[in-house]
């Protein structure tokens, strides 16, 4: 390791372009304290380089940071393409004879994708930034950023067939995709719990898993199962998970929902559930969904959706996002993103779309709520996706012919089972969860029953 006064030297340049160089990453440092220093493979890598003529390809000074690749679905090449790791910016891209298995999440649907949506749609693969111990695993030279790590494992995960080759690399899917083979569980067991030091592994699905809770993928009875963790010491989110898998198996028949199960790790809660992909079938979030039928903010997203649906051949669509809807009411879920609803398909046929099953309701009952807050009437939250007011969405629900408020009963005594077995909850919140429950239950009947009026009630 050098100080960015001997690389100043040995570059016969200044310590202020050595800082430069680092901030562009053409050179690799690590920071101890206010001062940088600078691995010596870089700095000799720098002094090898020939100074280059003309404009550099992507602006990019540092030939390093870009690399092309193969866009597959499968063993269906997509497109190719040139990557820059420092900005994340897409060049080049060029498709493939396989570009009718191109993501949504690309361009429009009827026209070829574009560098813009894609460098979008490659970055939503990645860990957020955000996500807890994740700086563990960034300590390494060939890895700067969550985008790195995810495209360090070719971007394989478990929702989906998409990955990136690397250009002029020989693979096949079938040996590597992880519905059929093996992966490694350390690297995602350290992001769980920290359990066991992070570490590069170049060969899991958990470095292209998004979203912003510790979660790992394990191979649980031979089913690829998410489990994921909670935030802060009450550790509330798996709990509140299992409790809505109880509402939803009241309210939806089978398959329209995931359902969830408490599992413990060294003395702490967290929730599991299956994948809902397949080796054959596919996760479309709806962000994607949106991306490819240009449904912008400036339009109804929730009527563009609906729409982009029939076009697809969905017939149930309205009244799946009624369900949606009116589940996220009584649960008063914040956290229903375009990320975490959407279809699933055929990949092969790229047909026989659906509506994926429910999942990720962890921001639901209260989860960043205090008692005296729950005390306070009526208690106020910010709903998503469609409407920012609770009031405003429900009113988006067209018929509630499908629901029966019969069976709902006896869900507060699940509330008090599921929410009582968490050790950091004390009863007054439990039943405050009870009665806000009992509120948004009664919002909804009251809803179904003008809605069905015309229809003969329940």
């Amino acid at each position: 390791m050098f100080t960015t006064k001997e690389v100043a030297e040995k570059l016969n340049v200044t310590v202020r372009r050595v800082n430069a160089l680092i901030a562009s990453g053409d050179l690799q440092a690590e920071k101890f304290g206010n001062a940088w220093m600078i691995d010596e493979r870089s700095v000799s890598t720098r002094l090898e380089q020939p100074i280059p003529s003309g404009r550099p390809k992507m602006g990019e000074k540092n030939p390093r940071m870009l690399s092309s690749y193969v866009l597959m679905n499968r063993n269906h090449a997509v497109l190719t393409f040139t990557y820059n790791r420092r900005t994340h910016e897409t060049a080049n891209v060029t498709p493939c004879e396989g570009v009718d298995w191109k993501p949504f999440g690309t361009g429009l649907i009827e026209t070829s994708p574009n560098r813009y949506d894609l460098a979008t749609w490659i970055s939503s693969r990645a860990i957020p930034a955000l996500r807890p111990r994740l700086p563990l695993a960034l300590r390494s030279p060939e890895v700067t950023d969550a985008s790195d790590l995810m495209l360090s494992s070719w971007g394989l995960n478990l929702s989906d067939q998409y990955w990136f080759k690397p250009l002029d690399t020989q693979a096949d899917w079938h040996e590597l995709n992880y519905f059929e083979n093996e992966y490694e569980k350390a690297f995602g067991e350290a992001l769980l719990d920290g359990a066991k030091r992070a570490h590069i592994a170049g060969y899991t699905p958990d470095t292209a898993t998004p979203g912003m809770l510790a979660k790992a993928w394990m191979r649980i009875d031979g089913i690829d199962c998410l489990v994921k963790g909670g935030l802060g010491n009450e550790n509330r989110e798996p709990y509140n998970e299992v409790l809505a898998t109880k509402l939803l198996s009241r309210l939806l028949d089978q398959g329209e929902y995931l359902a969830y199960t408490l599992v413990e790790r060294h003395g702490r809660a967290f929730s599991a559930c299956p994948t809902m992909s397949t080796a054959e079938t596919e996760f479309i979030p709806a962000a994607d969904v949106l991306t490819a039928f240009d449904i912008t903010q400036g339009r109804d997203v929730h009527r563009g959706y609906l729409d982009a649906g029939a076009t697809l051949g969905i017939s149930d669509i309205s009244e799946q996002l009624d369900k949606m809807i009116v589940a996220d009411h009584i649960m008063a879920n914040f956290d229903r993103h375009t990320h975490n609803f959407g279809l699933i398909r055929d990949v092969e046929s790229r047909g026989a779309y659906r509506v994926a099953p429910l999942f990720d309701n962890g921001g639901g009952f209260y989860s960043r709520a205090t008692t005296v807050e729950l005390e306070t009437r009526p208690y106020v939250w910010e709903a998503h996706p469609f409407r920012m007011y609770p009031s405003q969405q429900l009113e988006l629900v067209g018929s509630l012919q499908w629901f029966d408020p019969a069976c709902l009963d006896g869900f507060m005594d699940d509330i008090a089972t599921i929410l009582g077995q968490n050790p950091n909850l004390d009863n007054r919140f439990i039943e405050m969860v009870q009665q806000q429950t009992a509120q948004r239950i009664a919002q909804v009947t009251h809803t179904a029953a003008e809605r069905n009026a015309l229809f003969g009630g329940f």
